[in-house]
């Protein structure tokens, strides 16, 4: 017995190599695709910025953008896919927004939930205006007192809640118009400028003129306004105002960069890496300001503002932006062989006389020419480095206040992927 036990082991043993050799020549391996996030949810200021995510995958995966994330969500893959490089554009708006990535390596599906906050509410507000409405030699006559002029600061929209006739005009000293036109949608509205705030320092709006039954019923100004902190110090015999990077990246293009002075002494030059200067001038009734453009974000993005030279006693009390950046909806559409662009009366009611519209185009080709009624263009042209843009005047409300902009040709492969205006 005991040695029949001995002849069945050995069988056993001898017959291991071969049954292991017929189940690997069977069995097919199947290596399953992994694929881990460093992270699978993201939330980043209101201002435009970029964030490394770390990716582990045995193997190339694709990389999606959710529905309406890609205006103002972009990605790179990187370092032969072990990171994912996320970028953001700034968030015009006080409503906070979301968007996802979809990262797909063969069946294994990963999300990357983004979440842009707003900018904050805190820095949005509203004022009142007081105002008169008097009658003054057969003319009816709205004013405004200088402390309340002072109080709008620049670059704030001024809206006056009106009915749909009529017309005003704000007269200066000389009793020449500065701001005019009719109501769209029952209110007026305009953007307050250094220009104005210069106009209006000394005596406010003194002599506004209504006619033909223009009525206000209320006065106010709105705007989002962000405090900047700066340093001033003394290098090489030179007084030198500098901003860091980061307090730059807070400033939405399309802003403007207010200086408070105690006095209208002196002059400030902020220049770039080249010392030419980008931005500079003296202060006026104790304010200096500067639009805040994409040439300034570009020059301000790596170092800020590095080198401010203050001369023959310019002095700040404080620095700060305000913005008032309004997105606008529009539609294109093709029209008996034309491509047509159209802004409808409610959105055209939306953009202030003396704002910026600013069409956002992929590529530099192409034109648009907007018409009126007569098939006249009032503004037309192609962008330069992706961007077309004009202002918005008394006459261009005055057309677009009864169909908005109805007529907009667009040619040679001219597209658009964002509309909207600034102050």
């Amino acid at each position: 017995m005991k040695r029949n036990k001995i002849l069945l082991a050995a069988l056993i043993i001898l017959g291991l190599p071969f049954m292991f050799l017929s189940c690997s020549e069977e069995d097919e391996v199947i290596i399953k695709a992994t694929l881990e996030l460093e992270l699978g949810e993201l939330s980043v200021p209101y201002t435009a910025g970029d964030t490394i995510i770390g990716v582990s995958a045995n193997d190339d995966y694709a990389v999606t953008l959710y529905e309406d994330a890609g205006d103002w969500i972009s990605y790179e893959i990187q370092n032969n896919g072990e990171s994912l490089l996320v970028s953001y554009t700034p968030n015009d708006s006080t409503l906070e927004r979301t968007g996802r990535l979809i990262i797909i390596n063969d069946d294994v599906m990963r999300f990357l939930d983004i979440k842009q906050e707003g900018v904050p509410s805190s820095g949005s507000n509203k004022i009142d205006i007081e105002y008169t409405v008097t009658t003054q030699g057969g003319y009816t006559i709205f004013s405004v007192g200088e402390q309340e002029c002072n109080k709008i600061p620049i670059g704030a929209t001024v809206v006056i809640d009106c009915g749909d006739v009529g017309t005003i005009s704000l007269l200066d000293a000389n009793y020449t118009e500065y701001v005019g036109g009719g109501p769209v949608n029952g209110t007026f509205s305009f953007v307050w400028t250094q220009e104005i705030a210069n106009i209006t320092a000394t005596g406010g709006i003194t002599t506004g003129v209504l006619r033909d039954g223009f009525e206000i019923n209320s006065v106010y100004a709105v705007y989002t306004k962000g405090n900047l902190q700066y340093s001033i110090n003394s290098q090489g015999g030179y007084t030198i105002l500098s901003v860091s990077a980061e307090e730059c990246a807070k400033v939405p293009v399309g802003s403007n960069v207010i200086f408070e002075c105690p006095s209208d002494a002196g002059t400030v030059s902020l220049l770039d890496a080249s010392y030419n200067e980008f931005a500079g001038g003296s202060p006026v009734n104790g304010l200096f300001s500067f639009g805040w453009t994409s040439a300034i974000a570009e020059i301000t993005e790596s170092a800020g503002i590095t080198t401010g030279v203050l001369r023959d006693g310019f002095d700040i009390s404080s620095m700060y932006f305000t913005s008032v950046i309004t997105d606008l909806e529009y539609s294109v559409n093709n029209q008996g062989g034309y491509t047509i662009f159209s802004v409808t009366v409610e959105e055209c009611a939306k953009i202030p006389i003396g704002a910026t519209v600013v069409f956002e185009c992929p590529s530099d080709a192409g034109t648009i020419s907007l018409l009126d009624a007569n098939y006249v263009a009032f503004a037309e042209g192609g962008p330069v480095n992706g961007v077309f843009s004009f202002v918005w005047t008394k006459e261009i409300a005055a057309i677009t206040a009864t169909s908005g902009i109805a007529t907009g040709v667009i040619r040679n492969g001219f597209e658009i992927t964002s509309l909207y205006c600034h102050n």
